[in-house]
């Protein structure tokens, strides 16, 4: 049993302003608040005795340990006792004051209003005991979840770069197998999107561009996949027979072109810029000796 000079006062305070609001509830019956204190601490401490007794011993030996009938029991009987040491008290201190008082305290209407409050200062003294223990419980909890996520953070930031180590995953699957795979003849790539591992058929692909680190892969089907590669890393994976560069935020699909226009390239509905500097190589790359003149 571990106390310590705050736990004690917080418990002296507690017994002081109960027996204080008690004698005031004496007033009832006797005005005289100093004479009530008088009569009521020696009660008290017996009150105060049974309580402790509960909380140190009954409930961690018995009730703890699940050996209900035993505590209850225990309980019973030390309910009993107080309330016949208090009865026989109170008789004995009232005896030269007030007879009828006196006897008031030995009848059975005298033993229930005692044991009425024991039994009132056990379930109040159980009651703050729960919220003390509810509120320390709820603490030590804070406690740990800010010391684990202290422990987090410092694991996170002594790991690798994870933007970095993502990207390499990526990478590691856009160049499985070193060149792209064959199957039922025609090729496709893995990429990584949304914390899934996908396969795209690289015929699909109608154009990439960049969005800061991360690359948007365009397909005839609509899908949209964003993953975290470099445009460039992605260019070297790809068949260049298929692919090419046109724009420094822009990879498309050769064969899915449908229209130029002066520095525009159709693709679908989509129009995509061509650079000032690749132009005369985009339009010999897609038009090649293909272009009927009169």
């Amino acid at each position: 049993m571990n106390f310590n000079f705050s736990k004690i006062s917080k418990h002296i305070i507690f017994w002081v302003l109960y027996l204080l609001l008690w004698s005031v509830h004496d007033l009832n019956y006797n005005i005289n608040i100093l004479e009530n204190l008088k009569t009521n601490a020696i009660p008290f401490l017996s009150y105060g005795a049974l309580v402790y007794i509960n909380l140190y011993i009954l409930i961690p030996i018995f009730l703890l340990k699940k050996r209900i009938a035993s505590y209850i029991l225990l309980l019973i009987l030390s309910i009993v006792g107080i309330t016949l040491i208090t009865s026989y008290y109170l008789s004995f201190y009232f005896e030269n004051i007030s007879i009828s008082t006196s006897d008031f305290f030995v009848s059975i209407r005298g033993k229930i209003a005692i044991i009425t409050e024991v039994i009132i200062s056990l379930c109040l003294s159980m009651v703050l005991f729960l919220i003390d223990e509810w509120y320390k419980k709820e603490q030590l909890i804070k406690d740990l979840e800010q010391r684990q996520f202290a422990s987090e953070l410092s694991l996170t930031n002594n790991q690798i770069n994870p933007h970095l180590l993502f990207n390499s995953l990526n990478s590691i699957y856009v160049m499985l197998d070193e060149k792209v795979n064959i199957e039922n003849g025609q090729s496709h790539i893995f990429i990584k999107s949304d914390g899934m591992v996908i396969k795209v058929f690289i015929d699909d692909i109608t154009f990439i561009e960049t969005a800061n680190d991360y690359i948007y892969i365009n397909t005839t089907n609509k899908d949209r996949y964003l993953t975290l590669v470099s445009l460039k890393n992605i260019e070297n994976e790809l068949p260049k027979e298929k692919f090419m560069r046109v724009h420094r935020y822009y990879l498309i699909g050769i064969h899915h072109v449908n229209k130029l226009e002066g520095n525009l390239i159709h693709i679908g509905k989509t129009k995509i810029k061509i650079s000032r500097t690749l132009r005369n190589q985009v339009y010999k790359s897609i038009i090649g000796t293909k272009l009927i003149e009169r």
